[in-house]
Formats: structure tokens, C-alpha cells, sequence
């Protein structure tokens, strides 16, 4: 039997996110992330030795890769791709889109300082990318929290 935690009380709407400075925020920078991340990866899976990217596959001898495939795979999949979609989420005010956005924007984050702990070097593109991930996150906070609101009182 369901308790009454999940129960959604009737008459009480959770509305959708609207895309005011901190939706636009995450969309254009999710927009970002995805164009990025698919280049990489295409950069990557497209010659795995790392010489598309002037990459020495030496670099990831602390990691379980051999060569760049797999993480070419994940950065253009799950970074690529992943971002266009919540992107679209977002445009068409999906109540998920900021939860997906946050998750995006904090995964950038922790990719980043694995990849730096994984490989030692460091590249100008660390810091961009952590940052994007970060204005990602932040931005989902304020774009979602009416919605997350409204949820928690229909419970």
C-alpha cells in the first residue's frame, strides 16, 4: 500500500521551467559543452592513438585505456550527445531538463579532475571545460528550483 509521502495532492500543478536567465545560461552552455565534446570524441574514437589531438598514448598509463577509443566514446556520447538532449529538454521546458542539467554540469566537473589525476598534464582546455561545467551547475540550481518547490508541496 502506498504511504501518503507519495501521493500527489489533486488541484496543485508543478510547473514547467521557464527559461529565464539561468535557463538560458544552461542551454547555451550545455549547447557548448556538446559542440566540445563531440568534436573531441570524433577526434578521438576517429584515430585512438591520440595523433588527430597530438596525444601520446603514454598519458594514459595510470588508466584502464590502451588507447583513446573508450574515452572518445564517453566524451562524445555522454558529453556530446547527452548535451544536445537535455539542451532540447530544455527548449521545450521539460520539468526534468534542470535535474539533467545539473547532472550534466557536476559529471563535466568530476571528468575533469579525473582526467587530470588519470593523465598529469594540464591543458588551458581543463579550466575552460571545468568552468563550463560549473556555470552548467550553478545555473540549473535557480533554473530548476521552482519546479523541484512545487514538486516537494505536491508531495
Amino acid at each position: 500500500m502506498a504511504t501518503r509521502a507519495y501521493l500527489r495532492q489533486p488541484g496543485l500543478e508543478i510547473p514547467r521551467p521557464e527559461l529565464h536567465l539561468a535557463g538560458k545560461l544552461s542551454v547555451i552552455f550545455l549547447g557548448l559543452l556538446g559542440l566540445g565534446a563531440v568534436a573531441g570524441g570524433i577526434a578521438l574514437t576517429s584515430k585512438p592513438d591520440g595523433s588527430v589531438m597530438h596525444f601520446d598514448v603514454a598519458i594514459l598509463g595510470g588508466s584502464p585505456f590502451t588507447d583513446f577509443f573508450v574515452p572518445g566514446l564517453i566524451l562524445g556520447g555522454l558529453f556530446g550527445i547527452g548535451s544536445f538532449v537535455v539542451a532540447a529538454l530544455g527548449l521545450r521546458h521539460a520539468r526534468i531538463a534542470p535535474f539533467l542539467a545539473f547532472a550534466v554540469g557536476c559529471g563535466q566537473m568530476i571528468w575533469i579532475v579525473i582526467e587530470l589525476t588519470i593523465i598529469g598534464e594540464f591543458s588551458f582546455l581543463h579550466p575552460t571545460f571545468f568552468g563550463v561545467g560549473l556555470v552548467i551547475a550553478l545555473a540549473a540550481v535557480p533554473w530548476g528550483w521552482p519546479t523541484f518547490q512545487a514538486w516537494r508541496r505536491s508531495r
